[in-house]
Order: structure tokens, then C-alpha cells, then sequence
């Protein structure tokens, strides 16, 4: 289990919306080493939460069903390493 404290970098703000596009970038970034639908994928917006019920971030997307099953396991990757990332304003 992760906690953010002042021994945290610097997390970057962004806005739900930037948080989203950029889940995308990465993705299709990659999309030449998975499959081709992995570029039509549809990511939906990050849902504020409470950082102390998720490792410390304020956010997280529940599901992803505008994501096939060969792209599932690449975009929950990209997800979690945006959760160390970037926080909600």
C-alpha cells in the first residue's frame, strides 16, 4: 500500500479531461506493440475519490467499457502509473 505524504515528488494537477487524453496519448503511444483496436479505445473520465480508501490517490476509474478485452490488461497499466502521477485539483 502506497500513502502520499511530504516525503511524496511532487504530484502533477490535472483536470479530469487532461488526465483522460493523456491515458489516451500513452495508449495509443503503444498501440504499434499491441493491436490496432487499441487505438479506437474509449476511456472514460477519472471519479474523485478519497486518497485514504485508494493508495493515496484522488481518483480512479471504476471500469472500462469502451476498452476491448486484447487492450484490458495495457490501459489498466497506463491507469495505475497515472495514479502515481497526476492528482485532481
Amino acid at each position: 500500500m502506497t500513502i502520499r505524504s511530504a516525503a511524496w515528488p511532487s504530484l502533477a494537477w490535472s483536470s479530469a479531461e487532461q488526465i483522460r487524453n493523456e491515458i489516451l496519448r500513452r495508449l495509443q503511444e503503444n498501440a504499434d506493440l499491441l493491436v490496432d483496436a487499441c487505438r479506437d479505445s474509449e476511456i472514460p473520465l477519472p471519479l474523485r475519490v478519497d486518497p485514504g480508501t485508494n493508495s493515496g490517490c484522488n481518483w480512479r476509474i471504476e471500469a472500462f467499457p469502451g476498452v476491448t478485452p486484447a487492450c484490458q490488461a495495457a490501459v489498466e497499466a497506463i491507469t495505475a502509473e497515472m495514479m502515481r502521477e497526476y492528482d485532481l485539483p
